[in-house]
């Protein structure tokens, strides 16, 4: 079986995994969570323990009004429970929508059958994508895949250009998800690290203020 370790970038240098200077973060799948936010005193790199609701409502970011430009999150921060000090505590992704090619790695330890892809649902069940900012509305029930606010883009060979606006991700389909290694699948025995950048962007004036979350998924298969 071919295994995936997921790991985030929480150091200065925009380098990948493995290469002197880089500082990543494996994720703990269990324990550990990714919170998209606008921070404030409180939520921000370095906190130690979980934010509550009313922390995070607190650092939210303000949804922008209409006529003004839509709004990329700016923070992502990993709740990390840490096997070092054996607390909670949050760290800042460095490099999160912006012109960064080493921000979230996808570390394989063999070769797959198919080449893998990121996508997003509304939890692990992976089977319907009806919240916010994942192009779901609660007026009228439906999904609109095409309105999600999560953006992402492969970023395995090369920067993702200044301004980058990546593919809308929710669920699956070939409009739905970013495939990570070209459209192929990995064929080194000892497996590869592959590389993308995600962010949230809300747009203008909408009008249903949230505080959500969503599963990122990374779907393949192996030999």
């Amino acid at each position: 079986m071919t295994s995936l370790i997921l790991s985030v970038n929480v150091g200065d240098s925009d380098v990948a995994y493995g290469e002197s200077g880089a500082e990543y973060i494996d994720l703990d799948l269990i324990n550990d969570f990714l919170i998209w936010t606008a921070g404030d005193d409180t939520v921000k790199d370095g906190m130690i323990d979980v934010p509550s609701q009313t922390q995070l409502t607190n650092a939210s970011p303000i949804i922008p009004l209409l006529g003004e430009s839509d709004l990329i999150v700016p923070l992502c921060l990993l709740m990390d429970y840490s096997a070092e000090t054996g607390e909670p505590h949050l760290l800042e992704i460095q490099g999160m929508a912006e012109n960064a090619q080493y921000v979230f790695a996808f570390r394989f330890d063999g070769a797959t059958a198919t080449e893998p892809q990121l996508e997003v649902w509304d939890d692990d069940t992976m089977l319907t994508i009806e919240k916010y900012v994942l192009g779901g509305s609660e007026d009228t029930p439906h999904e609109n895949p095409e309105d999600s606010m999560v953006k992402a883009v492969c970023t395995t060979i090369a920067l993702p250009s200044e301004g980058w606006l990546g593919t809308a991700i929710a669920g699956d389909g070939s409009t739905r998800v970013v495939g990570l290694n070209g459209g192929l699948a990995i064929t080194e025995v000892d497996g590869k690290d592959l590389y993308a950048n995600i962010k949230i962007v809300i747009p203008a004036n909408f009008s249903h203020p949230a505080i959500e979350t969503f599963s990122l998924v990374i779907r393949y298969t192996w030999i």
